[in-house]
């Protein structure tokens, strides 16, 4: 113990813990075991700040006494929590709930499906990009943004962001010909009620083209040239009518009398949120206080 209390051993731990720290030192080619090592490092320090403090007397105990346990208390905290705690992602769309996220591990592996112990839902996504959550017990949604993370059933959520699925959450079509005209609102999986018409999308193709001219396909998620096919079911049969956004009125089926138009499209976007759940974290941040402590009153000595 006496010899981590030396100035030059304690300098030495911490030279090769920002060595490997650094961002400019490609440490995995060398040292494959990356994390253990930085964590037996980090222990190395706490002896050397401990030891130290034990070999002191004086007035400067007090100080380094107190930037030892602070490290200490932080770095066991930290320990803890990596073995302890969990983290991973949550992914959602708009109006679904879940009460699973995908876990990973410190190395990014994938670990499976792990409880919340709650469910949590998105109600809608924000213009600032964030999201509206709808969690239990609370009598309104709850604003998850890019810089405000929130906190439920000792998990922590953050870093909500969106991407496109290829799909559509809404499709306004027109309706045209014998009875007037009107506009429904279509949801996939929803069928519609259209005066005498029942409408359902059969088929969504957000960014449309002919594939060799003759297979109908999409060429990208994002809503360039939004098509679709949609059901109709009439007193007179069941058919089948087909709607493009640039072209509008382009489909008409004669038994029935009517034009089918795609006016607009509301596209389907995921949500992926951050998830963790570290409950030691309070120990580390009074760790810090107390470090930041240590070293005010050593200042303040000399």
């Amino acid at each position: 113990m006496s010899a981590f209390s030396r100035p030059g051993v304690a300098a030495a731990v911490l030279f090769v813990t920002a060595l490997v720290l650094h961002p400019a030192v490609r440490s995995g080619e060398w040292l494959p075991g990356r994390a253990p090592a930085l964590a037996a490092l980090l222990v190395l320090v706490t002896v050397a700040l401990v030891a130290r403090t034990l070999a002191g007397t004086g007035p400067r105990q007090i100080p380094a006494a107190l930037l030892a346990a602070g490290v200490a208390l932080t770095v066991g905290a930290v320990g803890v929590d990596g073995v302890q705690g969990h983290r991973g992602t949550l992914e959602l769309v708009p109006g679904q709930a879940r009460s699973h996220f995908d876990e990973v591990g410190p190395d990014g592996r994938a670990l499976g499906l792990r409880p919340l112990g709650f469910t949590v839902g998105v109600e809608r996504v924000l213009s600032d990009s964030g999201v509206s959550l709808v969690l239990p017990g609370k009598s309104e949604p709850v604003a998850l943004t890019t810089t405000r993370a929130v906190g439920h059933g000792g998990f922590r959520l953050a870093r909500p962001r969106t991407a496109l699925t290829g799909g559509a959450a809404l499709l306004r079509v027109g309706i045209s010909g014998d009875g007037g005209s009107t506009i429904v609102d279509l949801q996939p999986g929803k069928p519609a009620e259209a005066g005498d018409l029942r409408l359902d999308v059969e088929q969504y193709y957000p960014d449309f083209e002919l594939e060799d001219g003759l297979r109908p396909h999409t060429r990208s998620l994002e809503p360039n040239n939004p098509g679709a096919v949609l059901t109709v079911e009439s007193p007179r049969g069941s058919f089948r009518a087909f709607v493009l956004r640039s072209m509008p009125g382009v489909h008409r089926v004669e038994e029935i009398g009517r034009a089918f138009s795609l006016l607009a499209v509301e596209p389907e976007v995921s949500v992926e949120i951050d998830v963790s759940r570290e409950p030691f974290a309070p120990l580390a941040l009074l760790g810090a206080l107390l470090a930041l402590a240590g070293v005010a009153l050593a200042l303040r000595a000399s």
